[in-house]
């Protein structure tokens, strides 16, 4: 990525980050956001403090987490989306579509409300084992009689997110009453639950998975050309699916059991970040992720402030705008990856 480039991304994620800080039920000025950021940040008073400091507990406390967990989110959701539409060559490929983030939100409501909790290793293992359970019946039932192709795996995900989805409703139903709430969070997404303890566990996940991705950039690249072609020019395709396939779900697993599922964010990113720098997976995966951030970081402050003092749970509102670009994109008869 250009320095200037970099630069432009850090300079609008700043903004974000103010604007996101100062807004909700309890509006700020976003000079004194900064002025108790920075001195956040420095560990210092560099700024006399001339606010009333119950500021700095809603900034500091309640928000910034959040703030960094939507970041996060949003990145590893993009990510995941880049990693998928690489793998399947086909643009209405992310976790939401394949049914990976149905099929992790059921293990993670399995695991709570029922009590399943194989080897005692919490919610994150179990979402991790419904993202591949699902990611291996999609892959295996759009391969059946031989007859590949990138619509019939998009159909079968379809599919096999409707049965998990189904699956999950009817655990919320058969839920106790003071395990409703707990159900609809993963069904419907929402960032309140905003931990320290898991914005460190996410941060060092997407580091990982980040880090793998752009050591086989240039095999993704020459993916997009067709497996005869990967082939010919002696990239390992079948290495490169079980990473792809075992990084992106371990991710989308962690990001559900974190957050419920929120979707359309793995559509929409990879799509703007091709348009606005590169098909170059050296490129595009290191904007995806800040973009994806900045999306989500955008549309849950939208959630928070939108029908305060009431919040709106923000993967209605990832819905709501996903659901007409996945539309615009089915309409398009070409979509070319390498343009």
């Amino acid at each position: 990525m250009k320095l200037k480039t970099f630069l432009i991304f850090l300079f609008l994620g700043i903004l974000t980050v103010i604007f996101a800080l100062s807004s909700g039920v309890i509006k700020i000025n976003p000079l004194i956001t900064l002025k108790i950021l920075t001195n956040f940040i420095v560990n210092h008073n560099l700024f006399d403090i001339t606010w009333n400091q119950n500021l700095e507990i809603i900034l500091l406390k309640l928000r910034l987490p959040r703030i960094f967990l939507a970041f996060l989110v949003g990145g590893g959701l993009s990510l995941v989306g880049v990693l998928m539409q690489a793998l399947t060559k086909n643009s209405l490929a992310d976790p939401y579509i394949l049914g990976v983030s149905s099929g992790a939100s059921t293990g993670a409501v399995l695991s709570l409300i029922v009590g399943l909790n194989i080897g005692g290793l919490g919610t994150p293992f179990m979402a991790f084992l419904g993202a591949i359970i699902a990611a291996i019946l999609v892959f295996r039932i759009a391969n059946i009689g031989g007859n590949y192709s990138s619509t019939k795996l998009v159909l079968t995900g379809i599919a096999i997110s409707s049965m998990f989805s189904s699956i999950t409703t009817f655990i919320t139903f058969s839920a106790q009453n003071g395990d409703l709430y707990t159900a609809l969070f993963w069904i419907v997404g929402s960032l309140s639950g905003a931990k320290w303890s898991s914005i460190y566990l996410l941060t060092a996940l997407l580091a990982s998975v980040f880090g793998i991705t752009m050591f086989f950039h240039r095999e993704l690249d020459i993916l997009l050309f067709g497996e005869e072609s990967s082939k010919i020019l002696g990239v390992n395709t079948n290495r490169i699916r079980i990473i792809i396939i075992l990084t992106s779900t371990l991710l989308t697993g962690v990001l559900v059991s974190i957050s419920g599922v929120i979707g359309f964010i793995g559509l929409i990113i990879p799509h703007i970040a091709r348009k606005l720098t590169s098909s170059k997976h050296r490129i595009l995966i290191p904007v995806s992720i800040f973009l994806g951030g900045f999306f989500l970081t955008l549309a849950d402050t939208f959630s928070r402030v939108v029908m305060a003092p009431n919040e709106l749970p923000v993967g209605i509102v990832t819905s709501f705008l996903g659901a007409p670009f996945f539309l615009w994109i089915m309409k398009k008869s070409i979509y070319n990856f390498n343009k």
